[in-house]
């Protein structure tokens, strides 16, 4: 890949190191799209309001609140809520030792070179995407979006290269 970062022949290149926050921001996005993401959003909700409900009742009855129930609720709560956190550490750890981040997104894909890896994606293999306020996701269209592809902003020389980024986003991909 060329040592300088920006623009290649209409492509535009970055260069970042991976860091945990943009992996769990991938996963949380990830979440969104995907049927997996969406069911464990409703169990978590549903078995929330069960909870609640179970609670207030035992409560309005004059009855101790049963201990299984009270755990429950302090226990799965906040790990439905921290899944995608401890996900992302789970696969920060492996990413991290990838060292830097050289990455090019071009008409026909993007490539992604580290320090120990080289691989390209190409817009059929991944034709979804959703950006956030630091990074752009893209995912394969299986139910689950198995397939994930994350690109910091920051690596980008400047907002230009961002836009251009989009750009070749939105003539390539759909944007969920």
């Amino acid at each position: 890949m060329n040592e300088q970062q920006g623009a290649v022949h209409g492509a535009v290149e970055l260069r970042y190191r991976p860091e945990l926050r943009d992996y769990t921001a991938a996963l949380r996005a990830r979440n969104r799209v995907s049927a997996s993401g969406r069911r464990q959003r409703l169990l978590g909700v549903v078995a929330t309001g069960c909870g609640v409900v179970a609670t207030s009742l035992s409560l309005a009855n004059g009855d101790d609140v049963p201990v299984p129930l009270l755990a429950a609720l302090l226990i799965c709560g906040p790990l439905l809520f921290l899944g995608p956190w401890l996900m992302a550490r789970q696969l920060f750890r492996f990413v991290r030792r990838q060292g830097e981040f050289r990455v090019r997104v071009g008409e026909s894909g993007v490539a992604v070179d580290t320090d120990s890896t080289s691989a390209v994606v190409t817009w059929r293999a991944q034709p979804q995407y959703v950006e956030t306020a630091d990074l752009f996701v893209m995912f394969s269209d299986d139910r689950n979006a198995t397939g994930v592809t994350v690109i910091a902003k920051r690596g980008a020389r400047d907002g230009a290269d961002v836009d251009r980024m989009r750009a070749i986003f939105d003539r390539n991909l759909t944007k969920v």
